[in-house]
């Protein structure tokens, strides 16, 4: 998505995840957050990462074992398209996202400060084992087996404490803001805390705001307007348009 009245070339970008992460995808439909970051003189990719549904079986399967590794690899690439095509300026990208797209913009800006210059995480996870012992109280005992499996991959040894937020927040260096509904079910309020105690703990500053009365989504408009301005400040301040 591009912003009206402006040459698609070395524009300030928003790379924005979906959440899901698994058979969930995005499409050519209206989104009021890209909007209104287009609006505001941002180009907007919304990259369908492997493990996305809509692009076959096999294509979702990628996805396996790779959440922090090959699918952060993928959206990586989406920036670097948006960069050779001239569209985006590489030293002017954030990442922005919701649910796990909040916790692959958390881990962009961890993982690969290099390319991004802030992130903006909203219902994100930040801590994957403590995560998937949250889940397991809502699966039986196979389907939380199958679930671990298939966030962590076929490699049992394989620990997620190094493609999470919490545990890898000493190697934060750039802004971030984290965001998070107080009554979130389905990423719990505890995964925000968690994040904000270990950044206190490793004097890393992160900008927050969390919304009392709210879970995974807005259910109220005011604080959706509010959210929405936060953003729009936060990357006004760190990555410009203009």
């Amino acid at each position: 998505t591009l912003p009206r009245g402006r040459a698609a070339k070395q524009l300030p970008l928003i790379v924005m995840p979906h959440g899901g992460p698994y058979g969930v995808r995005d499409k050519l439909q209206f989104d009021n957050t890209v909007q209104l970051l287009a609006n505001r003189g941002y180009a907007v990719i919304q990259p369908n990462y492997r493990g996305s549904g809509g692009y076959g079986e096999a294509f979702s399967e990628l996805g396996a074992g790779q959440i922090g590794r090959a699918m952060q690899d993928d959206l990586d690439d989406a920036m670097d398209w948006a960069v050779k095509e001239g569209i985006a300026d590489p030293a002017r990208v954030c990442m922005v996202g919701s649910s796990y797209g909040g916790y692959a913009a958390l881990w962009a800006a961890i993982r690969n400060p290099e390319r991004y210059r802030c992130a903006v995480s909203f219902a994100g996870v930040t801590d994957w084992n403590k995560q998937l012992k949250y889940d397991a109280g809502f699966f039986t005992r196979k389907g939380a087996k199958s679930w671990r499996t298939r966030v962590q991959g076929q490699d049992a040894a394989f620990n997620l404490d190094l493609v999470s937020p919490v545990p890898q927040i000493g190697r934060l260096t750039r802004p971030v803001l984290v965001i998070h509904g107080e009554d979130d079910s389905t990423v719990p309020f505890k995964q925000f805390t968690l994040l904000r105690d270990a950044a206190v703990k490793a004097g890393k500053p992160i900008e927050t705001l969390t919304f009392a009365g709210e879970g995974h989504g807005f259910a109220d408009d005011a604080n959706e307007a509010r959210y929405l301005d936060a953003i729009e400040a936060f990357l006004a301040k760190h990555n410009p348009a203009d």
